[in-house]
C-alpha cells in the first residue's frame, strides 16, 4: 500500500517536473524539490479524491463525447491544484500559469499522459 501511494506521488511530481519543462514559458512550478512535492502530493489527493467524483458526476457528458471531456475535469484539477496552492500558501511554493487556457490545456495532457505511463509501467508492483 505504501509503496503504491509513493509510486503515484513520483508519477506526479515526475509528470509535474515534464510539465515544467515543455511549457518553460508559460507553466512553472517554484520551490525546488520541495515544491514538486508539494504540488505532486496535492495533485494525487485530487486525483484519488475530486477526479472519481467529477467523473461520476460528468458521465453523461464524457460518454457524449467519448471521453473528451476528461480533458476538461483534468484541466479543472490543474487549476484547482494552483488555486489550492495559493491558498495554503507554503513557503515558496507555487504554480504560475501563464498564456490562458491553452496552457492549462497541454498541461492536463502531459500531466495525464505522464501519469498513465508510469502507473501503467508499475501496475504489478
Amino acid at each position: 500500500m505504501i509503496k503504491k501511494i509513493l509510486i503515484y506521488l513520483a508519477a506526479n511530481a515526475l509528470a509535474l517536473f515534464l510539465t515544467s519543462e515543455l511549457l518553460s514559458n508559460t507553466f512553472a512550478i517554484s520551490g525546488g524539490y520541495k515544491g514538486y512535492a508539494i504540488a505532486a502530493l496535492i495533485f494525487a489527493i485530487l486525483n484519488g479524491v475530486m477526479k472519481p467524483i467529477l467523473k461520476i458526476l460528468s458521465l453523461p457528458f464524457v460518454v457524449v463525447t467519448a471521453g473528451v471531456f476528461v480533458l476538461v475535469i483534468n484541466m479543472f484539477l490543474v487549476w484547482f491544484a494552483k488555486y489550492a496552492l495559493d491558498v495554503l500558501k507554503f513557503e515558496g511554493v507555487q504554480i504560475t500559469v501563464t498564456g490562458g487556457i491553452s496552457t492549462y490545456i497541454f498541461a492536463a495532457l502531459i500531466i495525464a499522459w505522464v501519469n498513465m505511463v508510469i502507473v501503467w509501467l508499475f501496475k504489478n508492483n
